[in-house]
């Protein structure tokens, strides 16, 4: 008689892993099918209307209904007659869609169409990142978001009529999808290049700066996509990793921009070659569902490393550690105020040694500047303007469009911009260790009371410590002191749209109430700020985060890789003596049973 026989104890064990995969599989399953049918549920709706589709008259009542959201929600940057003008508007950059042409960037419709109604249903509900106009959902029910574009389509479009029989409504197909690949992404890489000649306004390295000279159709300076950016693509429908909304745009154009259809012009295959080109460009990092930009983490860790620190930004050490995103917005809450802000973010890594501390500093800016001069104005107060500040987005359009500023604003003053300095800082409260958490210093250059470190590097090669005691709200005054501290910039360059710098500084100076001192393993506050010089930012007018922290890791102990060997090795045999012993009991019992028979 074998000794080897299945127990029914072995035979329900195997049943239940049966079990339990098959429900993991369809669980998993089931997962994937609800997130691709909640990506594309909606496109594909439009996608399988076809040719066919014509938009729906509304009634009276939905016109009704639409008005109320309108004007209470849409009038301030879209104004009364839907021009575009609302009282917010000459402090937006980009500015709100002027409604009454009918010309609409994000659609599923062919060049020069008016869109669907699903296309201005899903801007209302998601929103056109990397602008002023926010997602509604969650504010405006479904059917006041449909009322919305009823309305706006109906009363505010003035040029054009949706039930015009006339107007024709081709709306794309998504079908013919190629996969993301290695391949796919080179062909693509060659269509932008050569075939589309995307490259000549994105730029070679596809950051936005290729052609800085463009307009859209109401004469207002636009600037090419940052395509390193998704998460800003106006039409990225809250999915900004999603190929699809890449292949719309270049299949439809965005209308009233410089961006053409290339429908004619590339096949479909080319289209999602270079889609998928496109949205490789992009770093892939964890979104946040509620922002849609890269999700925040307000620890920067700096790691340790023995020798001397990286001189440059393309020193091996540097690799251990990814970039840390830093979110920008406009400093709004001081004069002179940002509200057209330029630079959207930084990627930070940090590396310190027995004797310094060094931060790499990476942003996108799509021109180098430097300051036009010495003894430069001080930089124009957005909030003061009677003209839009869209026109000093770009001084070159602004010198082109300056001859006409007497007819369209008559009596209106408009100041020259300004170039200034490229420049970024970093910000620590000058004495953290006497702070109580969550205490911190006014996050824009201190308060009287709690000073801050200011390490500021502008682009003409100045690096200069500060202390910061805050900004006069109703001057503007900076009141920052430069100080003797070293800090050393090195590295420092600006290549294809993108700024990278060095900044280092002792871990201990001898003036602790000037001088951050860094500690290992403490939590301290950090925060950043930058200027575009191109845009007329200097002083106040910048961009600026939040306070963060940084916390220098301590060094791992020996023991650290000493002791898990030994551990792992011990686990091992003890699981082969238990094995063992098991056996050998089992092989027991079954002679005994065969002895008894």
């Amino acid at each position: 008689m074998s000794d080897s026989h299945t127990t029914p104890t072995s035979t329900y064990r195997r049943i239940r892993w049966a079990v339990w995969a098959f429900i993991g599989g369809a669980v998993i399953i089931s997962g994937w099918a609800l997130v691709l049918n909640r990506a594309h549920a909606e496109e594909k709706k439009a996608a399988s209307a076809g040719a066919t589709y014509r938009p729906e008259k509304p009634s009276d009542e939905q016109l009704a209904r639409g008005s109320k959201v309108f004007f209470k929600e849409c009038v301030w940057c879209h104004g009364p007659e839907g021009a575009g003008d609302g009282p917010g508007a000459l402090r937006l950059w980009p500015r709100p869609r002027n409604f009454n042409a009918g010309t609409f960037k994000i659609r599923t419709t062919a060049s020069g169409e008016l869109p669907t109604d699903d296309d201005l249903f899903l801007t209302v509900t998601n929103g056109l990142p990397g602008s002023a106009m926010p997602s509604w959902e969650g504010v405006l029910t479904e059917q006041e978001r449909k009322d919305v574009v009823a309305f706006v389509k109906t009363k505010m479009v003035k040029d054009r009529d949706f039930q015009d029989k006339d107007e024709d409504f081709h709306v794309i197909s998504f079908d013919g999808q190629v996969p993301s690949s290695p391949d796919s992404i080179k062909r693509g890489q060659d269509v932008f290049l050569n075939k589309g000649k995307c490259v000549q306004c994105h730029g070679p390295d596809a950051r936005g700066n290729g052609n800085l000279t463009q307009k859209d159709d109401w004469g207002f300076p636009i600037f090419p996509a940052d395509l390193h950016q998704c998460w800003n693509f106006r039409g990225n429908r809250r999915d900004p990793y999603n190929p699809r909304n890449v292949f719309r745009e270049v299949s439809t154009g965005l209308n009233g921009t410089p961006m053409p259809s290339f429908a004619d012009v590339l096949t479909v295959q080319d289209r999602w070659d270079v889609a998928n080109f496109v949205i490789a460009q992009c770093p892939k990092v964890k979104i946040d569902p509620i922002t849609v930009k890269p999700a925040i983490n307000f620890v920067l860790t700096s790691e340790h490393v023995d020798g001397p620190l990286p001189t440059t930004i393309d020193d091996p050490k540097w690799n251990g550690q990814d970039p840390h995103f830093i979110g920008l917005g406009g400093q709004i809450t001081r004069k002179p105020q940002n509200f057209n802000r330029r630079i959207e973010n930084l990627w930070v890594k940090s590396l310190y040694n027995k004797d310094e501390i060094a931060f790499l500093l990476e942003w996108d800016d799509r021109n180098e500047s430097h300051a036009e001069g010495t003894n430069l104005p001080a930089p124009i107060n957005v909030a003061d303007l009677t003209i839009p500040v869209a026109y000093y987005a770009n001084k070159m359009v602004f010198d082109e469009m300056k001859p006409t500023f007497g007819s369209l604003y008559p009596g209106e003053t408009y100041p020259e911009p300004v170039i200034y300095n490229d420049a970024v800082a970093i910000q620590f409260p000058a004495m953290w260790q006497k702070l109580t958490p969550p205490e911190r210093p006014f996050f824009i250059h201190g308060d009287p009371i709690k000073p801050v470190d200011l390490w500021k590097w502008q682009s003409d090669g100045t690096a200069v410590a500060y202390t910061g005691h805050g900004i006069e709200g109703k001057t503007g005054e900076d009141k920052i002191e430069p100080r003797k501290t070293v800090l050393k910039a090195e590295g420092a360059q600006f290549k294809d749209g993108v700024w990278h710098l060095i900044l280092k500084r002792s871990l201990k100076t001898e003036d602790v109430d000037n001088d951050v001192q860094f500690e290992v393993n403490k939590y301290i506050p950090i925060a950043f700020q930058a200027w575009d010089g191109d845009n007329g930012e200097a002083g106040a007018r910048m961009a600026l985060s939040a306070w963060y922290y940084v916390v220098l890791k301590p060094l791992t102990p020996t023991t650290a890789y000493v002791y898990p060997p030994f551990v792992i090795g011990g686990v091992f045999i003890g699981m082969w003596w238990v094995v063992r012993k098991a056996k050998s009991m089992q092989n027991g019992n079954g002679h005994s049973g065969a002895k008894k028979k």
